[in-house]
């Protein structure tokens, strides 16, 4: 498999560090959220969604040919439609058990590929992961918790295995540490807490001898949550994405 270069154009960075982390799923203010594309969006707090006995719920797209992608909480209600190697704003679920169903963009009747049952809190945020199954044909979705760090001191970084017939994966910071060791598809690892750092992230086999990809000019702010993506291209070689979330006050 060939390596490929991602650019992460942020601000500051990542050496690892052991210090103590001040995070809640329940946030208090509200969460702005960036892309590797430039896109911007703000969500409502934690605290706001729990008075209005609502959860939060994104969606990302890791399938290649699967641009338009939709996914329904209930026969009424869909969430916006997202594209490959993209994700979505917050949208307030009301119920706590939802029957989440995955689709494509359709001219006829809404036939959906995968249907995924959770159980959801008011106030907290998720991430539900569209991918493929390791069969590479099917599909199969993953919803996983959003815990964005309110910590101003320290960069928070998760990395989600996301690409199919590929094994354990590690990641190392280019020169340095060892972020991550063995991440089985459809896991995710983090978020882990490190001190400002910026350079290469190399995503490896198991045993870190065979490289992957990369992603170049990684640049980690204190204060803020990122999560980075892995996902197999059309060329079956190893993509990576991120995007980034920070707490801010007085919205």
């Amino acid at each position: 498999m060939r390596s490929t270069h991602t650019s992460l154009g942020l601000l500051a960075a990542l050496v690892v560090s052991v210090g103590a982390c001040s995070r809640d799923a329940q946030t208090e203010d509200a969460v702005q959220t960036k892309t590797s594309g430039g896109d911007a969006s703000t969500s409502i707090s934690g605290d706001a969604a729990d008075a209005r006995g609502q959860a939060l719920v994104r969606i990302v797209n890791t399938v290649p040919d699967m641009n338009g992608l939709i996914v329904r909480s209930d026969d009424a209600h869909m969430l916006p439609s997202v594209d490959y190697k993209q994700v979505s704003e917050y949208q307030a679920i009301d119920n706590n058990w939802v029957t989440f169903e995955v689709g494509a963009a359709a001219t006829g009747a809404y036939a959906p590929v995968e249907a995924n049952r959770e159980l959801l809190t008011d106030g907290h945020r998720y991430t539900m992961i569209v991918m493929r199954k390791d069969d590479g044909v099917g599909y199969q979705s993953r919803i996983v918790r959003d815990e964005i760090s309110d910590d101003r001191t320290k960069a928070h970084l998760r990395v989600i295995h996301a690409a199919p017939n590929v094994d354990e994966i590690t990641v190392v910071a280019k020169g340095a540490d060892e972020l991550f060791n063995g991440i089985n598809f459809t896991s995710e690892a983090g978020f882990k807490d490190i001190d400002p750092w910026s350079g290469t992230l190399e995503f490896r086999t198991e045993d870190g001898k065979r490289l992957l990809g990369s992603m170049s000019s990684v640049s980690l702010r204190p204060g803020v949550s990122y999560t980075i993506v892995l996902t197999n291209g059309k060329a079956n070689k190893l993509e990576s994405f991120w995007f980034e979330d920070q707490q801010v006050a007085g919205n």
